[in-house]
């Protein structure tokens, strides 16, 4: 029998907890860039320190549960679990790194940038296969 042509790739939709702690994750990555460039500004300050450093611990919280959720659900797209797993390990990481002070500042940025590449990516993957 000739090869039938090739049927479109049939896609896997992530279960639907996993997708909203994503979201909300990628969501206070977001805003953790926004609150840092409000206190980064010279003669800023005020309460955007805190609001960044209180953030960021919302934000790895969200990932610990995205992660759990992932090994729970999502066990058969490693992809997936892996790459919640490696944004959490970043967000944790990045964590530590704002709590050493200013002299980490030089790691703390690029890798937020690193944290944003990964936290977009996630969603984007969900979506193939």
């Amino acid at each position: 029998m000739p090869d039938s042509p090739q049927a479109p790739a049939r896609t896997t939709r992530p279960h639907p907890v996993w997708s909203a702690l994503v979201g909300l994750t990628t969501l206070g990555v977001l805003l953790q860039g926004l609150w840092a460039g409000l206190f980064l500004r010279p003669g800023a300050g005020g309460p955007w320190y805190s609001i960044h450093q209180h953030g960021g611990e919302a934000t790895v919280t969200l990932a610990a549960l995205a992660t759990i959720a992932a090994a729970v659900w999502l066990r058969t797209r490693r992809d997936l679990l892996i790459g919640t797993a490696l944004l959490l390990v970043l967000l944790v990481a990045e964590y530590f790194l704002g709590r050493a002070g200013e002299g980490s500042l030089a790691l703390h940025l690029p890798l937020a940038l690193l944290i944003m590449a990964v936290a977009v990516w996630l969603p984007m993957a969900a979506r193939r296969r």
